[in-house]
């Protein structure tokens, strides 16, 4: 009879135990995804290219995560801007020029980032201009009188290459520009269908290992140091709805910036998940330099260079294209 009414007050006690330590653990799941916050999920567009391969990068090595967030990154093949001015993506990125484009025609856009930057190094630049041997195009100047293609009419690297031109003695409004994709500019050339082009990587490394060396290096027209080429940007409305948001994007971005200047090969490594480019091209690229500041004088620079070749109406104003609260 003892031996029974052991048994059942063993039994009844190890249920009650059995009972508690499910609703500790039970009590302990809360406090564990407490511990662990769901992730914002931030939404960019991007064209694929080698200067937004610091980002894919950051996302990869958990630097976004680190600061609450999941990059979701679209490619935005004809440009950003309409859908960051609709709200559908928290941010872009473009060429700086293109964000004083915006602004100066009345959108109300602000680079929050460093894009990338031009390695300051003549003849070995992330964008240069190519001619053949066979074009009698020795030097910029030389361009007068020629056809040159570029990636778009009134964009950035017909700006460069008028800058280029100037900058060596000639005379910009005596060279004829046309629009060509960067694979068909590099098919025209090789057909001696035009006479030069102003290729970005990696169309650049492509046109010297087909025999096309650079002749200018158009940003060493500019500046003869390394000089901020591109960015990220926002619309003012959306940095207004949510600042604290754009604090975390913005400190993402810089530290995957970082992490990628200091982590070449691993830049040439994520490019072939991203882009079209094989693992052998993206060993032999020149790649930008991912530097986080967002230096005045390169602001200035192409502010200027874009009024001077009719890009721009006005004079851009750095302390209001750019966004420096909470710095």
């Amino acid at each position: 009879m003892k031996s029974k009414l052991f048994r059942r007050t063993f039994v009844a006690v190890a249920a009650v135990g059995a009972i508690v330590a499910g609703a500790g653990l039970l009590s302990a799941t809360p406090a564990m995804a407490q511990a662990a916050p769901a992730l914002t999920t931030v939404n960019a567009g991007f064209v694929p290219v080698t200067d937004v391969a610091a980002l894919y990068l950051g996302e990869e090595v958990g630097i976004w995560k680190k600061h609450g967030l999941q990059l979701k990154a679209n490619v935005a093949s004809t440009g950003a801007v309409p859908s960051v001015m609709s709200g559908e993506y928290h941010f872009g990125f473009t060429a700086l020029v293109n964000v004083l484009q915006a602004r100066d025609k009345g959108l109300p856009l602000k680079i929050i980032a460093a894009g990338s930057s031009s390695t300051g190094v003549k003849g070995a630049d992330v964008t240069m201009i190519h001619a053949g041997p066979q074009s009698g195009v020795k030097s910029a100047k030389d361009l007068e009188g020629k056809t040159v293609s570029v990636n778009a009419l009134n964009g950035l690297l017909q700006m460069l290459g008028k800058a280029a031109v100037k900058a060596d003695g000639g005379d910009p409004a005596k060279v004829r520009f046309i629009e060509l994709g960067f694979a068909e500019a590099l098919a025209a050339l090789q057909a001696g269908k035009i006479d030069a082009m102003v290729g970005a990587e990696p169309f650049g490394t492509a046109a010297i290992a087909a025999g096309f060396p650079p002749i200018a290096s158009p940003y060493q027209s500019m500046s003869t140091k390394s000089m901020l080429t591109s960015s990220y940007f926002t619309s003012e409305p959306q940095i207004k709805a949510n600042p604290e948001l754009f604090k975390k994007i913005r400190a993402a971005i810089n530290e995957s910036l970082e992490y990628a200047q200091s982590h070449p090969d691993e830049v040439r490594k994520q490019l072939p998940k991203f882009t079209k480019l094989g693992p052998d091209v993206a060993a032999k690229l020149i790649l930008p330099r991912y530097l986080t500041d967002i230096p005045r004088d390169s602001v200035e620079m192409f502010s200027k260079t874009g009024n001077e070749f009719g890009m721009l109406t006005k004079p851009a104003v750095y302390d209001v294209a750019v966004w420096t609260e909470g710095k």
